[in-house]
């Protein structure tokens, strides 16, 4: 049992959802990382050792330009660009786990079509599939943070949210991993897409069998003592979603540490989706890694990064715990390890050269400290509004989509010759200016404090309200009447 909350297990139902929701980030995560290691073996270069076991082996390889390459991976961004808001607006008012698991299937469906397409159509088929994909993976984070935000008490939201989106790193992890011994099996590349897709639809089957949108929501395996627990805790910040909720558009649009957190999280991702995306590549095409050692030494630094998030969550709930810091300050404290240390770590990697060693170090270095943003502006979303969480989410996610949409698209327009090192410190040193000044604007104007608009107002209170108004103006025209009359 909790020591400050004697009905509530220290082990409940409450890290079930948690890790029900880390499974479905991880597998979409696969779906969505895959490309990045396929893309190799699918474009190899001309009579490289890839280049010929693919004829060997009878896999269909294709003569596709950086610009080409660059559109097919950027694809994904523009569906999850257009559609990241309307989804986290339609999980204000539906069912977040049902929108949940339509995201999850979708997806990988399509990653079971996607050879298939390809084939069929070429790099457009391609395009159109991710594109798709895209857009229903936009529902993935908003409805992750929509339904985590009605289990985590305060005093574990750091831990839980850091803990869910840990399977950031461990689906692209596992994808960098896994493809890569798919891509240089016999199979080849098609390999990746039919067994990541089966894999997250086995996963999606799992999550709607054991998963929870709120303790509201009933289910056999949740304890009515840590039920009642967290509806008391979070009854005065998490209201009961409705169709008729009415969402505070102007406030939340002008809200100062809202907009805030939508720039961190921009920058954030363009540092992210710039090695994510571009690393294998890197290694291939400038360092001259094998493709199935690359997938090897590409999961490392997110493995990495696994393992120091669970340290760095302890450290920052303790500080947090003993009000050593604030949580605006340790929010602020956290992000700067991230950003800035992601920073000079990429300003380092444009001068590695041809030193494979150092250039994997330095990665890895990167890619671990990011974690610190976890308990940095990643978790924000709930500190500003438990009921609207999954629509901040929505709105930063979907515009940080903006940096994964363009770090690629960069690369295509700077790097014309793969195996050029001064183009790609280029890339790299835009990267590390680009973290530096959002986690700048983080630290002057970032907020942890819940905002006054988080509690959401619905139709008919609204008209209630408004009746309400109406009849005392008509009581007190009544009175006033009344008062002439006597006179």
């Amino acid at each position: 049992m909790n020591a400050k909350n004697p009905n509530l297990p220290l082990l409940g139902f409450r890290h079930l959802v948690s890790f029900m929701l880390f499974l479905c980030v991880l597998s979409n995560f696969v779906l969505r990382v895959n490309l990045s290691m396929a893309i190799v073996a699918m474009s190899p270069k001309m009579n490289s050792t890839d280049y010929m076991q693919s004829k060997m082996d009878g896999i269909p390889i294709f003569d596709w330009s950086a610009e080409t390459r660059s559109t097919i991976l950027s694809s994904f961004f523009f569906g999850y660009l257009v559609a990241n808001i309307p989804a986290s607006i339609l999980g204000c008012h539906f069912n977040n786990k049902t929108l949940l698991t339509i995201c999850s299937a979708v997806t990988s469906l399509l990653a079971l079509i996607t050879p298939t397409a390809l084939l069929s159509f070429g790099a457009p088929g391609l395009i159109a599939v991710r594109f798709t994909q895209g857009v229903f993976q936009s529902f993935l984070l908003p409805m992750c943070h929509g339904i985590i935000a009605r289990w985590a008490l305060p005093s574990e939201r750091g831990r839980l949210v850091g803990f869910i989106m840990s399977g950031i790193q461990c689906g692209t992890m596992s994808a960098l991993v896994f493809s890569g011994l798919l891509a240089s099996s016999s199979f080849g590349w098609p390999s990746i897409f039919y067994v990541t897709g089966t894999v997250s639809l086995l996963s999606t089957v799992i999550w709607t069998l054991l998963g929870s949108e709120s303790p509201q929501s009933s289910h056999r395996l949740l304890g009515e003592s840590e039920a009642n627990c967290i509806k008391d805790q979070l009854k005065t910040e998490v209201s009961q979603r409705t169709k008729e909720n009415i969402i505070p558009w102007r406030s939340i649009l002008t809200s100062r540490p809202v907009w805030t957190l939508v720039v961190a999280h921009v920058g954030n991702n363009w540092g992210f989706w710039l090695l994510l995306t571009q690393m294998p590549t890197y290694l291939h095409t400038v360092l001259g890694m094998d493709i199935k050692k690359d997938g090897f030494l590409s999961a490392l630094p997110y493995l990495s990064t696994f393992l120091l998030q669970f340290p760095i969550y302890y450290i920052a709930d303790t500080l947090n715990r003993y009000e050593c810091t604030s949580l605006t300050t340790s929010r602020k404290i956290w992000n700067t390890f991230s950003m800035w240390g992601g920073a000079t770590g990429l300003l380092a990697l444009g001068y590695v050269n041809n030193t494979n060693n150092m250039a994997i170090f330095i990665y890895i270095f990167i890619m671990a400290i990011n974690c610190a943003g976890y308990v940095g502006f990643k978790v924000n979303h709930l500190d500003l509004s438990p009921n609207f969480a999954g629509l901040l989410m929505g709105l930063s996610n979907g515009t940080a989509s903006l940096g994964g949409l363009l770090a690629p698209t960069v690369v295509g327009f700077v790097v014309k010759d793969l195996s050029s090192v001064v183009q790609w410190r280029i890339i790299f040193f835009i990267g590390a200016a680009v973290l530096f000044i959002s986690n700048i604007i983080f630290i002057l104007f970032a907020s942890a404090k819940i905002q006054t608009w988080n509690s959401p107002r619905s139709v008919q209170s609204t008209t209630t309200s408004e009746n309400e108004n109406y009849s005392k103006r008509t009581e007190k025209k009544i009175d006033v009447d009344i008062e002439l009359t006597k006179c």
